[in-house]
């Protein structure tokens, strides 16, 4: 049995820890509300863009363009996104697990993995292709843009046939629930489930003159959808990751705060 000055040891050594990860839970709400805040931002521009988006294709008769067109899959990329560091829970082995769980792929696998964690299991796989990334998961659009030009760029290359973002959709401060999204082809229901002119009244028609042309159009438009979605689901996970690290911190926390108060009550009695 321990002796009273290993008690005291063992006790200040979980007041220290207690301290640490009071302050590591309060760096963390900070940035879960800055996470936050930049999510809601974006919530406007998606709908703005998704809406355009679905009245423009609604108003062409046969929409032409690579990003559009499904096609064989003769090779899946699934995109990863996890985070840079632990100590949030099971926040990215919860991901993992889905993904590894998943309904067995009949065609060869790629995993490109955004974010330090995501790319160590990426690369741990078995009979899964890893891609590699020099990315972070930095919820920037300009990083989002990079990771969605190469891509557009391997997709229209042949180098994958179908595309889908992996990542923990945030449902609320204790809920991150992974979630598989269709990146590519694009589909006309892209986005936010909005609802166009066309659709609220029947045999109603958008009608538009396009300038320039609807192939100039969709060739800028497309991937910046593209963009805008893996932007999104890097938010999606700042946000997740965050309010995970912060309630495993507070879980941490008030675990060692009851552990102090049983060794102190243990000390107390050796004492008498």
């Amino acid at each position: 049995m321990a002796g009273i000055k290993e008690l005291r040891l063992r006790i200040k050594a979980l007041k220290n820890t207690s301290k640490i990860t009071a302050a590591m839970k309060m760096v963390s709400a900070a940035k879960l509300k800055r996470a936050q805040d930049g999510h809601a931002r974006s919530k406007p521009y998606a709908e703005k863009l998704d809406e355009m988006l679905k009245r423009v294709l609604a108003s062409v008769d046969a929409p032409d363009h690579p990003l559009l067109k499904t096609r064989d899959v003769g090779r899946i990329r699934y995109v990863i996104v996890s985070s840079d560091r632990g100590l949030a829970g099971g926040f990215n082995n919860n991901l993992f697990k889905a993904f590894l769980r998943r309904p067995a792929d009949s065609v060869p696998v790629q995993a490109l993995g955004i974010g330090r964690r995501a790319r160590d299991m990426a690369a741990r796989l078995k009979n899964v292709e890893a891609i590699s990334a020099g990315e972070t998961n930095l919820p920037n659009y300009a990083n989002a843009s990079a990771i969605a030009e190469q891509l557009v760029r391997d997709y229209l290359d042949g180098k994958c046939d179908k595309v889908v973002l992996v990542y923990n959709q945030f449902r609320s401060v204790l809920s991150q629930v992974p979630v598989f999204v269709p990146l590519l082809p694009l589909t006309v229901d892209v986005g936010t489930n909005l609802k166009s002119a066309s659709a609220k009244t029947p045999g109603y028609r958008d009608d538009y003159f396009l300038e320039p042309d609807a192939e100039t159009l969709f060739a800028e438009l497309l991937p910046k959808t593209v963009a805008f979605q893996v932007f999104r689901a890097l938010l999606e996970n700042a946000v997740g990751e965050h309010s995970a690290r912060m309630t495993a911190m507070e879980n941490a926390t008030k675990n060692t705060k009851e552990l102090i108060g049983s060794l102190t009550l243990t000390m107390n009695r050796m004492r008498q």
